[in-house]
This record gives structure tokens, sequence and C-alpha cells, in this order.
């Protein structure tokens, strides 16, 4: 299996490829319909053909990558529902326009380019939710938006010690360093760092926090490791916690891992209230 998991982390490289020969199809299809273009014509078949070969080597490679078991949310199965839609659209009509009937249905085939395009389009989309998380696109959106995206209002600080020790403080941490391997849609080693829930109850190889005991909490050995071991997180030459970030957390498991309340509430020493105010952005 590793084999398999080998190549299907080309999936990530290659998916790039189909895209942009669909974006040169829709846009061949669109101007070789005027007379002054007619002789793109030509290059339709080749381009039609190249996005089903392309698009059938990325799903192959996406079914591959897939199969590692860390796409566990409702995001990763539409991207690979409507990755293969594409796929399969692509061959037929690229059969079709190849075909001794080409001249029969040329009029579809404009529209079927723009149909692709919604479709690649549509799976990027669920794409990027399994590498950002679902909430990526809308986090500074208008509150109408966010609240049709089930999101609740933005929080609005005037103090640090009016904050949320998680919501407010470590959670936006996690999410803004961790939530590529570990969100709901892709459940990096069964472990989700954007919700509370998720960090207190751990993943496949247990606790990752445990409340008030900074040595047993393998979330912040594995942050403050060598960034040349290979137990370094976050992996994969991802942006690293600053050294005051990993301070904040290693201050919030000390003082219990607490969730709600106020930072005013805690015992927060001199030193820390700086380092606090300095990430927020506003006074202690």
């Amino acid at each position: 299996m590793d084999f398999i998991f080998f190549l299907g982390r080309f999936h990530v490289l290659l998916l790039h490829l189909p895209i942009g020969i669909i974006v040169a199809l829709f846009v061949l299809e669109w101007q070789s319909r005027k007379d002054r273009y007619r002789h793109l014509e030509a290059a339709s078949p080749f381009l039609w053909g190249a996005t089903a070969i392309s698009a059938l080597v990325t799903v192959l490679l996406g079914y591959m990558h897939f199969a590692e078991g860390s796409f566990t949310g409702p995001s990763g199965e539409q991207h690979r529902f409507f990755g293969t839609i594409v796929a399969v659209v692509a061959t037929g009509v690229a059969l079709l326009r190849s075909s001794s009937f080409a001249n029969s249905y040329k009029p579809l085939f404009f529209p079927a380019s723009l149909v692709l395009l919604v479709l690649v389009a549509i799976t990027g989309h669920y794409g990027g939710n399994l590498t950002h998380g679902s909430t990526y696109l809308v986090e500074y959106a208008p509150q109408p938006v966010r609240s049709l995206a089930g999101l609740a209002p933005k929080r609005t600080l005037t103090t640090v010690s009016a904050a949320d020790p998680f919501a407010d403080v470590v959670g936006p941490l996690l999410t803004e360093r961790c939530a590529g391997c570990h969100n709901e849609d892709k459940q990096e080693s069964e472990l989700v760092l954007t919700t509370y829930a998720g960090v207190m109850r751990g993943g496949e190889s247990g606790r990752v926090v445990v409340a008030g005991n900074t040595d047993l909490s393998e979330l912040l050995r594995r942050i403050t490791a060598d960034p040349s071991d290979e137990e370094f997180m976050p992996a994969e030459g991802k942006t690293p916690l600053t050294a005051q970030q990993v301070e904040i957390i290693r201050w919030w498991i000390a003082a219990g891992a607490p969730n709600g309340g106020t930072v005013g509430e805690l015992e927060v020493p001199a030193e820390m209230q700086q380092v606090l105010s300095t990430e927020l952005g506003v006074s202690f």
C-alpha cells in the first residue's frame, strides 16, 4: 500500500493540469464559434482528448490519495464525487468529439466546456475545504454571509482580560497553523485541532493535551521539537507557530486548558500578559 500512497500524493501536483486545460478548452470553444477564429476549431479534438486523459489520471491518483484514510468528512466525499464527474464528462465528450458524428453534435461542445468549468470549480472548492477547512472562504466575509455558512458573529476584543482562553486565543492559533491537516474533513492521524472537543479528544495515538500537565501534552512536544525532527509539527514545510504562540499554548495547557470564561479569571503572569497583548493586538 505504501507505493499506492506514494503515487497518490502526486494528485495534489497533477490536479492543476486538467484545470488549466479546461480553461483553455472553454476559451477555444467560445472563440471558435466566431468566424474570425473558426480556424481554432481544428485544435478542439486534441484539447478534449488532453482534458480527458489528464482528468482520468488525476482522478485515479486522487482515489489512491483518498485510500490513506485521512479524508473522513463530507468535503472529501464531495471532492471525490465531483472530480469523478469531471473525468466522466470529459471522457464522454472527448470520445464524441473525435468520432465521425462530431459535426452533428458541434453545438454541444461549447456548453459542455462551460459545464466542465463549473464542475471543476465546485471540485476545487471542496478540495480547498480539505486543505484549509470548510470555513476558510467565509472567515472574513460580512456577517450575513457568515450566517448563511452557519458561523457565529465574529468576536470583537477590547481587552485581553475579556477574551475566551480557547475561542479567542488558542483556537485561532491552531486553526491558522494546523487546520490544513487536522480539520473535520481531513483528519490526519484522526486528530482535529479546529475545535475544543477535537483537541481534548486527541487522535489515533491518544490524548494530545493533558490539562494542567505540559510534560505529558503531546501537542506541546510536537510544536517544540527540533524542526529537523520528523515528528515536528506542522509538517511538510508548513509555517510553524512562532515562539510567542508556542508560549501561549504552553501557558494555556498549564492553566488547565480552559474553555469558556475569560482570561481575566485566570492567573496570568505579568510576562504572559504582555505576550497575550502583543498576539491579540489589544491591551490586557
